[in-house]
């Protein structure tokens, strides 16, 4: 003590926690001494206590120690902090979970009733949750439903309808009682501002921290939920979380710095699958799935990734929980309670309804429809909105052309020879309204002659008959090889197809009238063949289907939406378009074919048919008389009788008797039966159907399904005249009778079933194979023959010959540049975009001449967002770039209204070389729109241009 006083020494007092922090950073800080410094530091404390002394030979070193040690201590305290945010936050995340299971226990004992016939008989889950509500003597009452009569005060710019407010009664009511569940209200009654409340008011009634919610939604309607979100609830702060990989990077890592705060976070199904290990490591209140029935298959990878989700809560928004079959309805609820529906019950299901085999359990059916009844809430729009027009469906029944009905014949006899004469059953007169007509005959013939040649068969080596005949009846060109080489748009395109004719007659008589048309289509083909007709007919429309990015879809709805449409038709993939959309500005849709599974077309219906439409939706639906899609409506009518069982009926809500159909239901599916069994000539020929107007066409529609309605009268013996309101007497006492007979026999579609007679090869044994053919994949034989010995085709290597094609480089796409600066509008030394045909001075953008030499690559201004400066690839695949400016804008950044839309091509551009670009839309922005508007000589300058522009194109395209 004394040597250390006489070195004039300071003192640090120290906690003893701090002094062994102090202790380990000094080692880190001069590992050279740590030994000795340490063993004086033990040395100093054995003395002093909790004292440190240090020597004045480090002063230098000590007043080093003195800060490192007081942001130590800093770090320390806020480490420590932490700490205890930690075990507060555990502690009542425990507390709400403990709550949560007890009440969730308290439900499910009540209920017990509606899930036990559900269950194996070996279940004893139900057994020991009866126990634990024994054991825990739980006093907390049972949370009965209790009508809202408020909606939230979070929930803005608008007021909720009486029975939304229901719904979200029904919704607490099972948040309160800790349970998952299913908000089944047909497509378009606002399934989306319900959850949104939902959401307002558990942040309103409930205190503390809470948890984001997780939304998981489809590509399609995820602009549509950020924009309700948007609207009802702007005070949550909503996340989209998609986008490439890095946009995807990039947005966790600002989460995982605090950057970014949400309380929403809305992605789509794809963007979870590849980032599903970051969601399970965060905690959520909800997770929502939109269109939840894209579960309804318990073996995908997508239902395996969301069933770990760690969410308290979970719901289901969709309009179809139930579509082919009871398995789909389990996987859904294996995902709401895996702890109840497990994979032993999956087999229950499975076999209380199977069609390919004509099984089906009516006591399990009721079961089920009792359970859907309590956790799910199912609404039509016939019974809460009426404000919303009823659709108009008609099944318009037409005959086959005669390129369909030859492509038909030769799938199913695999003639190579037919005789035309037995396809143009009419002579074609050489007219100029028979124009297509003689296209497809000479096609046709030209098809016969290379076949008795050898050189086309390929219409011998289909892997699917039932497929092929279906593409047949869309457009015989969907085949391989059908199409006519070389392939120029004209007439042929119609006439080789009755469905085209149709659409084309329909549209002839729709748009003039300014009314906007949605066209359904399964096939991407026919999507294509389509787009053909409506180029050859100069008819404008958008297109969505799978391969549509997400800024293009956002696009092209908005347009399709604005007062001012450049749009008169919408081209839609009916799965990839039959989710969630609203195209409320279409009034008439037609659906070029059936979907195996009708929930898909009706999904699909309902982009139109939905909350904000006001004119009555007119449904056509096109179906070639007497072929495979025609035979399909019986097995199609038995899925819909399976919906409309479990759910129950759309016109007797609050009848006790569930048992029983609806007598709208059971009368819509029994006049929507298959006319595949009549004869050809039952109904408008073709020569007819070609010269008949559209009017006729329908008309004769409209009375097929009157003879139908008067048909199913004379069975029930109903002699009033109003058949509505005498109908359900006789109806509902043989309900039961009609479900046997529906579902007593296997529902299967005849390949060789045409024009109702049964098509026979000369060769049976062939047909046999090829039916057998049919339930396998047909193999391909990988044998070849060389020098005599049997060897894989994968492993002979062909040699490089003088006649073998050599793979050419893709030449990049050359295009001329303009001639006057995008900012000034002026010339001189100018800088070329290598991306585009624009071009700017180097002051104008922002760096010097010196700069501009160094760069290998310039792009101009409008390749980012001129707002949030992201890439297009960062932006979703699209930006907006402004024609009369340098500015771009992301679908996120862009103002707010109508979009005046240029189009995917500028004419001045046309006129370089350069053409769309999927990842350019090209619009006048609002600034400029300003700009006109205070100097409206520029306008009149830039109108003059463009007027001169598009002359020189027209110029050069004539």
């Amino acid at each position: 003590m004394t040597a250390l006083r006489d070195h004039n020494v300071e003192t640090i007092d120290l906690t003893m926690d701090d002094e062994l922090d102090v202790i380990t950073m000094s080692s880190s800080v001069a590992p050279a001494r740590s030994s000795h410094h340490d063993g004086r530091a033990l040395r100093a404390r054995h003395s002093l206590g909790n004292t440190i002394t240090i020597s004045p030979k480090r002063k230098r070193a000590s007043s080093f120690s003195e800060s490192t040690i007081e942001n130590h201590e800093q770090l320390t305290a806020g480490k420590r902090q932490k700490r205890e945010e930690k075990k507060a936050i555990t502690i009542v995340i425990s507390v709400q979970r403990a709550s949560l299971d007890a009440a969730r226990r308290r439900w499910l004992h009540r209920h017990r009733h509606l899930f036990l016939p559900l269950l194996p008989s070996a279940s004893v889950l139900f057994n020991n949750i009866a126990k634990e509500v024994e054991d825990s003597k739980d006093t907390t009452p049972y949370a009965p439903l209790h009508e809202l009569d408020e909606q939230p005060k979070l929930v803005e710019n608008g007021t909720m309808k009486d029975y939304q407010l229901h719904g979200l009664s029904f919704l607490v009511w099972m948040y309160n009682n800790g349970m998952s569940c299913i908000l089944g209200d047909e497509m378009g009654l606002g399934k989306t501002l319900q959850t949104l409340s939902l959401l307002a008011y558990i942040k309103e009634n409930t205190k503390g921290r809470q948890d984001p919610h997780l939304i998981v939604c489809p590509l399609s309607v995820l602009s549509s939920w950020l924009g309700e979100s948007a609207r009802w609830v702007p005070s949550f702060r909503t996340l989209r979380f998609h986008g490439q990989q890095s946009e995807r990077e990039r947005l966790k890592n600002e989460i995982r710095l605090g950057n970014i705060q949400f309380d929403i976070c809305i992605t789509t199904y794809e963007a979870f699958v590849a980032e599903d290990g970051w969601f399970k490591t965060r905690r959520w209140t909800y997770c929502v799935l939109d269109e939840g029935h894209k579960i309804k298959n318990a073996d995908t990878n997508l239902a395996h990734r969301v069933q770990g989700i760690g969410a308290m809560y979970r719901l289901i928004l969709t309009g179809t929980p139930v579509q082919n079959n009871l398995v789909e309805l389990w996987s859904l609820l294996h995902w709401l309670y895996p702890n109840v529906f497990t994979s032993a019950s999956e087999r229950l299901f499975k076999d209380s309804f199977d069609l390919s085999r004509g099984v089906y359990s009516l006591p399990f059916l009721k079961s089920a429809q009792d359970l859907l009844a309590t956790i799910m809430l199912r609404r039509t729009k016939a019974t809460v909105e009426m404000s919303v027009p009823p659709r108009e469906e008609l099944t318009v029944f037409i005959p086959m052309t005669e390129a369909q009905r030859f492509w038909t014949y030769r799938l199913l006899t695999r003639m190579d020879t037919l005789d035309l004469k037995q396809i143009f059953t009419t002579k074609v007169q050489d007219t100029p309204e028979n124009q297509g007509r003689m296209e497809v005959m000479s096609y046709l013939a030209n098809q016969l002659r290379q076949s008795e040649s050898g050189q086309n068969s390929q219409y011998k080596k289909l892997m699917n008959l039932l497929m092929q005949l279906r593409k047949v009846c869309d457009h015989p060109y969907l085949l391989r090889d059908a199409m006519p080489e070389p392939y120029q748009l004209g007439e042929h395109i119609i006439a080789s197809s009755s469905k085209l004719i149709a659409i084309d007659k329909l549209l002839a008589d729709i748009l003039p009238s300014g009314e906007r048309v949605l066209i359904f289509s399964q096939w991407t083909g026919m999507l294509d063949m389509l787009e053909d007709f409506l180029a050859f007919r100069s008819i404008s429309y958008a297109r969505l289907d799978g391969s549509t990015n997400r800024a293009r879809r956002t696009l092209d709805i908005k347009l399709f939406q604005q007062d001012q449409s450049p749009y008169k038709v919408f081209l839609i993939s009916t799965k990839a378009g039959g989710l969630g959309i609203n195209l409320t500005r279409a009034s008439h849709v037609i659906m070029c074919d059936s979907d195996w599974n009708p929930q898909n077309d009706l999904q699909a219906i309902a982009r139109a048919h939905r909350i904000g439409q006001t004119k009555t939706v007119k449904v056509y639906r096109l179906i070639c008389r007497g072929s495979v899609e025609d035979q399909m409506l019986d097995r199609i009518r038995r899925k819909l009788f399976l919906s409309v069982k479990v759910m129950g009926g759309t016109d007797n809500p609050t009848n006790s008797d569930n048992s029983q159909l609806g007598r709208s239901d059971i009368l819509d599916i029994l006049r929507k039966g298959s006319s595949a069994l009549s004869r050809a000539d039952d109904g408008m020929g073709l020569a007819r159907f070609l010269d008949a107007p559209i009017r006729d066409i329908l008309s004769e529609s409209r009375s097929r399904e009157g003879i139908r309605d008067a048909k199913l009268k004379k069975e029930l013996n109903n002699d009033g005249s109003d058949m509505k309101a005498e109908i359900d007497e006789k109806l509902l006492v043989d309900a039961e009778a009609e479900e046997r007979a529906l579902l007593s026999g296997v529902a299967q579609v005849q390949s060789r079933l045409f024009e109702g007679k049964v098509v026979q090869n000369k060769n049976n044994k062939e047909i046999a194979d090829e039916w057998k053919a049919l339930q396998k994949r047909a193999r391909v034989d990988r044998l070849v023959m060389i020098d005599g010995i049997a060897v894989l085709a994968d492993h002979v290597t062909t040699p490089l010959t003088e006649n073998a094609p050599l793979v050419k480089k893709q030449e990049k796409e050359k295009f001329e540049s303009e001639d006057y600066c995008n900012y000034c509008r002026d010339g001189g030394e100018l800088l070329l975009c290598t991306s585009c045909p624009r071009v700017f001075h180097a002051k104008c953008y922002g760096f010097s001449k010196a700069q501009a030499r160094k760069m290998s690559r310039i792009s101009c201004s409008q390749h980012d967002c001129t707002v949030c400066k992201r890439t297009t690839a960062q932006c979703g695949g699209m930006l907006f770039r402004c024609q009369t400016c340098p500015q771009a804008f992301c679908e996120d950044c862009l103002p707010e209204g109508d979009i005046d839309a240029v189009g995917d091509v500028l004419p001045e551009f046309a006129l370089l070389g350069y053409y769309d670009k999927p990842n350019a839309y090209y619009i006048r922005c609002h600034d400029c729109h300003q700009h006109f508007n205070e100097s409206p000589e520029v306008w009149e300058g830039w109108q003059q241009e463009m007027r001169e522009t598009q002359a020189k194109l027209d110029a050069l395209t004539d």
